[in-house]
């Protein structure tokens, strides 16, 4: 046995230099002048659809509230300089009074010039207040507190279920307090645990 193992140990080191020795004979050399290969298509594409991924711009308002808009990628619309094409868009506004809500949608149209946002493709709207507001399009200030939507809502909120033609978000001018206000055609299903929680 003890022979076994002084064999074993001239042996497989000997073995072990052998494998690398032909490792390196057989390797061909890298030359680092090469170029790096890229699809042409890819190239192509990107030089011509100037844009940007991972937009955000942030303001406030002279009343304080912090609005803010984030984009997966944003790309300047072929129509207008004036305003931006965007894809997985995320808007937060928070009140000065301590609230907040927070927009989402697949897609928008951002003009900061005209203080407008057009959102579409499932908007999703929460607020701090407990209410989930669903929508196909949104109108939304990107430099004012406001919003509206172009058609109508679901929600879930603080008294229940609700539905409506239309939402819209204003400041009270008197008391400089946020609303949400439901139109056309509200219906809600009234939920007493919701009001006792």
């Amino acid at each position: 046995y003890s022979r076994l193992v002084v064999w074993l140990k001239i042996i497989l080191p000997i073995a072990a230099l052998g494998l690398l020795s032909t490792l390196f004979l057989l390797s061909h050399s890298v030359d680092p002048t090469e170029t790096i290969p890229f699809a042409e298509i890819d190239l192509v594409e990107r030089a011509r659809d100037q844009g940007v991924t991972e937009a955000y711009i942030a303001g406030a308002t002279e009343r304080g509230d912090l609005i803010s808009f984030a984009a997966a990628t944003a790309r300047p619309d072929p129509d207008s300089e004036q305003r931006m094409l965007a894809q997985q868009v995320k808007s937060w506004i928070n009140l000065a009074s301590g609230t907040f809500l927070r927009f989402r949608a697949n897609s928008g149209i951002l003009d900061e010039s005209s203080d407008l946002a057009n959102l579409a493709g499932k908007v999703l709207i929460t607020s701090s207040i407990g209410y989930t507001i669903r929508t196909e399009s949104l109108n939304s200030g990107m430099r004012s507190v406001w919003a509206e939507t172009d058609g109508p809502i679901q929600a879930d909120g603080p008294p229940g279920q609700l539905s409506a033609g239309k939402m819209t978000l204003r400041i009270d001018p008197e008391t400089n307090d946020a609303h949400l206000i439901f139109t056309n055609g509200v219906k809600l299903i009234y939920d007493p645990k919701k009001n006792r929680d």
